[in-house]
């Protein structure tokens, strides 16, 4: 039965778009929240949060602290590079799905919001 209370995704919109979420305080896992339930974000040091319209929840979107567990602070204004990565990816109207992922770059030693094909995540990296 299709529900005619939601309107259709079409490819290439928002609901194409996936965000990697990591660990909150109490848990050990990460996933990915469609975009298009992203209702807020505010960010500090520490961590970039999103509040989930579909949930009520807060989710965590980026954490400063790298894979190696070191202690790295999130770039003042980290959580508006996400906005503008999002709108980005929204503004390539690719027809393919992609994922939005915080990363520490160790070359650069940077923290950055890398866009991949959710088709060319590996899976044993999540």
């Amino acid at each position: 039965m299709m529900d005619v209370d939601r309107p259709a995704i079409e490819e290439g919109t928002v609901a194409d778009i996936w965000v990697l979420t990591q660990p909150t305080e109490g848990g050990k896992r990460r996933g990915f929240v469609r975009a298009d339930v992203i209702t807020s974000v505010s960010g500090d040091g520490n961590r970039v949060r999103a509040l989930r319209s579909d949930t009520q929840g807060v989710v965590s979107l980026a954490v400063g602290v790298t894979l190696g567990g070191r202690r790295k602070s999130l770039p003042s204004g980290f959580h508006v590079h996400f906005l503008q990565t999002l709108d980005e990816v929204q503004r390539d109207n690719s027809t393919r799905a992609r994922a939005i992922m915080a990363r520490w770059d160790m070359d650069q030693e940077e923290w950055q919001w890398v866009v991949e094909d959710v088709e060319d995540l590996a899976p044993r990296d999540f």
